[in-house]
């Protein structure tokens, strides 16, 4: 399937009934899918009839349908890692395919970027935060792109690949300077390949949900917090959504949809409409000139 190069035709219409008969049979790889949100979408897919592959550390706890759900250990800073879990998709694929990819493996925790260092001599900060959160997820696209495009161009399938970033990439947060920034780079990453056209590229960016990547005792925190400021957690079900509003409906390609409170949106989730700048804005005119011109088409010793 080939997808045209990206226009902005506005907000993704996310009210319409989800129709999640063409699910059936898709190879899908979700990276971290044994735990949280990943662990959601998984049985959301397997529900649907797809074949899911899951990329993470340990297994799913929950009992998954044998035939059609199969794991591979996979740390996904390791490229080879990841080539496994790539390779192991095509070859539980009844048509020897990849459909659908998930980049959502992702962690949390206290950022050393931002703690202060104890005596004289700097110490090298523990990017695992970074490395997880973004350089895994471009590992990831590398090889969805690399497959995506080596395979049949039907168009009965489909190749998309769906981004997890974070309402951490588009608005600021305390404390988490690793973490933003990571969030910040999946959101950059789907704007720069969406004008590829070599298939569909989104991301779902989520705003709090309590799920294993917080502790109980960072849920208690924040309830209370969230709540005074009148806001509150969002939903895991929304997240779902959103990524099967994205895995199905193909006209949805180089949009971001949020994951929001309910008392913020009835649906749990909307189009971001954020990625793209107003006609009027400098940045506007800047990003269409920018769009015209390149120099990556020079010999790559001349770059």
């Amino acid at each position: 399937m080939t997808t045209a190069q990206y226009e902005n035709k506005g907000p993704a219409d996310c009210t319409t009934p989800l129709d999640l008969t063409n699910l059936k049979e898709k190879s899908i790889i979700v990276t971290g899918g044994s735990s949280g949100l990943g662990a959601a979408y998984v049985r959301s897919f397997i529900d649907a009839g797809a074949f899911v592959t899951i990329a993470d550390l340990k297994p799913n706890t929950e009992p998954l349908p044998e035939t059609r759900v199969q794991f591979i250990k996979c740390d996904v800073r390791n490229w080879a890692e990841q080539v496994e879990v790539f390779k192991a998709a095509i070859a539980n694929s009844p048509q020897k395919s990849i459909d659908i990819v998930v980049a959502n493996a992702g962690v949390a925790g206290p950022d050393p970027l931002f703690q202060p260092d104890e005596g004289d001599e700097p110490k090298e900060p523990d990017l695992k935060i970074i490395n997880i959160n973004f350089i895994g997820v471009v590992y990831t696209t590398k090889l969805a792109m690399h497959y995506f495009i080596r395979q049949p161009d039907d168009s009965s399938r489909d190749r998309c690949l769906i981004l997890k970033s974070s309402l951490a990439g588009y608005m600021d947060i305390s404390g988490s300077p690793s973490y933003q920034s990571a969030k910040f780079g999946v959101r950059g990453l789907m704007c720069n390949l969406r004008h590829a056209g070599r298939f569909r590229v989104n991301v779902v960016a989520p705003w709090f949900i309590a799920t294993p990547i917080m502790s109980e005792k960072v849920v208690e925190t924040l309830v209370p917090q969230l709540k005074s400021a009148g806001s509150e957690f969002a939903e895991v079900g929304d997240s779902v959504n959103a990524v099967l509003r994205v895995a199905t409906d193909k006209s949805i390609s180089g949009r971001s949809l949020a994951v929001v409170p309910r008392s913020a949106c009835a649906q749990g989730y909307l189009d971001l409409d954020h990625d793209d700048f107003k006609e009027g804005d400098i940045m506007y005119q800047l990003q269409s000139v920018c769009l015209g011109v390149t120099h990556r088409r020079l010999p790559a010793h001349q770059q």
